[in-house]
């Protein structure tokens, strides 16, 4: 029995340590992976694709069976020898991690299948905003055109039935004011404005891995007095952005709202 209790020491106290490790280090590594992303240290295929979706899960993985290991030999030492021994709380993290991991994945992948994948949203497919070639320009290489691309328009008209043009009780240059202080209240990048057009172009970044969204905003004088509002918001890079897009069109839409009807 002193040999098995011998045994279960010298197995225990390496294992708890790289439970430590693990239960530390795995955090720490999605974290990195995404502020990585977002500061440019590398691209987003690396830091999404390799570092979080590829390693990211082997960590998680192994945090749960170390966590479980250390748990199980933690209890097969207390039945035993009829003491403890060993940090009971590193087994434990290291499990938490990897629920956490688990859960994130699960909701994840929930987000993903109820959405479809529609990289640019529009409130007029017919003439939808456009950007200038000085927006263009600024913007740099990137993974996806600013053409508009109409393919996606049937799956958002399935998915985001409320995603039309906006027309409002106000005068055109009141609606431009407001929605470009809405914008900046957002904090998106302001990037062409125009009051006497009517329209302005805006970026904006993802809090995680920094995905960057292109904006514009186009505000119509009505020959009745009242306010045609439209919006288009695209993903640069061609990944899904789990509704992203459409979610900061809907909250646009109803910030500028007020007495507004659907046009």
């Amino acid at each position: 029995m002193d040999r098995l209790i011998a045994i279960l020491r010298l197995i225990i106290q390496p294992l708890g340590w790289i439970t430590a490790l693990l239960a530390l280090v795995t955090p720490v590594w999605f974290l990195i992976a995404a502020l990585g992303t977002k500061l440019g240290f590398w691209d987003w295929p690396f830091g999404l694709v390799r570092m979080t979706l590829d390693i990211g899960p082997k960590l998680i993985l192994a945090c749960l069976i170390a966590g479980g290991s250390m748990a199980i030999l933690l209890i097969l030492y207390r039945v035993i020898a009829k003491r403890s021994f060993g940090v009971v709380s590193v087994p434990i993290m290291a499990l938490l991690v990897a629920a956490g991991g688990y859960g994130g994945r699960y909701v994840y992948d929930g987000l993903a299948a109820s959405r479809p994948v529609i990289f640019d949203i529009t409130t007029d497919a017919e003439d939808p905003p456009h950007f200038t070639p000085a927006y263009a320009a600024r913007r740099g290489a990137a993974e996806r055109s600013l053409d508009f691309d109409p393919t996606g328009m049937a799956a958002q008209a399935e998915a985001y039935p409320d995603i039309t043009s906006l027309v409002v009780e106000r005068d055109a240059r009141q609606v431009f004011r407001d929605a470009l202080h809405y914008a900046r209240e957002q904090g998106w990048r302001i990037g062409t404005a125009s009051d006497s057009a009517g329209m302005f172009e805006a970026g904006a970044e993802s809090l995680m891995f920094g995905f960057r969204d292109d904006i514009a905003v186009r505000v119509m004088a009505l020959e009745d007095g009242r306010s045609q509002v439209d919006i288009r918001s695209l993903a640069r890079q061609p990944v899904h952005d789990l509704g992203r897009n459409a979610r900061r069109v809907e909250r646009f839409l109803a910030a500028m709202g007020g007495e507004a009807e659907a046009g």
